[in-house]
């Protein structure tokens, strides 16, 4: 695989736009970057007249289950941090973005506490790092809930 490579996601089909270490891969699937595992990309070998026809088909099989339910109706899904580890919040955070990017999903609300220093910091850390995240900020009217736009 290299840059430009058409491949299927469990996302739908996307394009490599850059491959990163740890066997990460940066790739554009249905407007968004994406950066995903290697293992959980396929190749295409597609002529370019078929990558322009080719609607993108998402592997449902490997599609992750989501933690809690997205709302599809534009309101704001509020997930509840409280009482995990910082390791297993971490591991809701993930599932529950990757959720919420295939329900097509504007925005989430972690709840993390006023007083969730560990929690909150480690989530401020990871989505930073997370390409598909346009913003993220306290709310404003509630320290204790950080607010992800997609």
């Amino acid at each position: 695989m290299k840059t430009g490579d058409v491949v299927q996601t469990p996302f739908g089909q996307g394009t490599i736009r850059e491959i990163q270490n740890n066997d990460r891969v940066l790739v554009d699937v249905k407007n968004r970057s994406l950066v995903l595992k290697r293992i959980d990309l396929s190749p295409l070998n597609l002529k370019q007249e078929q990558r322009d026809s080719t609607k993108p088909t998402p592997n449902l099989s490997s599609r992750p289950q989501l933690t809690n339910d997205i709302d599809l109706v534009g309101v704001a899904s509020k997930i509840d941090l409280h009482g995990l580890t910082v390791e297993a919040a971490l591991t809701v955070v993930e599932k529950t973005l990757d959720g919420a990017m295939l329900a097509g999903a504007a925005e989430l609300h972690f709840i993390h506490g006023r007083s969730g220093g560990r929690i909150r910091a480690a989530l401020h850390r990871s989505l930073k790092e997370i390409s598909s995240v346009r913003s993220f900020q306290l709310d404003p009217r509630n320290a204790g809930i950080t607010i992800v736009v997609l």
